[in-house]
């Protein structure tokens, strides 16, 4: 990294730092952060991104036997609201309030709701399968073990996440920047998890090389967070 990187690098870290994770999506939601034309999420979070994914997601569920599903964050809900969640109780859940009270709007149903949940601050609702996307990735390892903490809190059955096995170390960030993260290694240490689901083609956009679905008993998060 050049000096010039480094300085705007360590400029951007102080900045986010003096932020609240709520400030930092909001204003990135706010701004179209990620620059994605269709989807305010960014680039995984659009159709080309999650071809595969729309297709795998309703039969995993239904493997699992899932009636209800957490998504968070669920952002602007754009792609999921072209998966078939027909037999499942959805709750969309986002640190950003406009995000919700627009999909709140356009997107609830009878077994379709929308709810402002920060995964840090808690508490998280109980489902089948609490499925966090793209999430942790922008976290720090501090506040990814609190978010984990809270999901082994919440009662669920499954947490269904972002992972990225070929990791080599975990490296630490501040909350809104990114980096790939394996929740095998230290300093999170999770199991392997139950099954790696590829959820989406490399090549796409927003599809970082070696990413993957990691399905976790929320059972063992207790276990390993006691």
């Amino acid at each position: 990294m050049s000096l010039f990187g480094a300085i705007k690098q360590a400029l951007r870290r102080r900045r986010l730092s003096k932020l609240t994770p709520q400030e930092i999506f909001s204003d990135y939601a706010r701004t179209n952060k990620w620059g994605d034309d269709a989807s305010l999420s960014g680039k995984g979070s659009n159709l080309e991104a999650t071809t595969k994914l729309r297709q795998i997601l309703p039969e995993l569920l239904r493997e699992l036997g899932a009636t209800s599903m957490l998504d968070l964050p669920c952002g602007d809900f754009f792609w999921m609201s072209h998966v078939d969640l027909n037999d499942i109780d959805y709750i969309g859940g986002d640190i950003v309030p406009d995000l919700i009270a627009t999909n709140q709007v356009m997107h609830s149903s009878s077994r379709r709701r929308f709810e402002v949940i920060d995964l840090i601050a808690g508490p998280i609702p109980a489902a089948d399968v609490i499925f966090v996307r793209d999430c942790l990735v922008h976290l720090s390892n501090t506040h990814v073990e609190v978010a984990l903490r809270n999901i082994a809190k919440s009662g669920g059955k499954w947490l269904l996440t972002t992972t990225f096995p070929n990791t080599a170390f975990n490296e630490d960030i501040v909350t809104g920047q990114w980096r790939a993260i394996d929740l095998t290694l230290a300093p999170f240490s999770l199991p392997m998890p139950e099954r790696l689901v590829a959820e989406g083609q490399a090549f796409s956009k927003g599809q970082g090389e070696g990413k993957m679905l990691g399905l976790w008993s929320i059972d063992i998060l207790k276990e390993r967070l006691s």
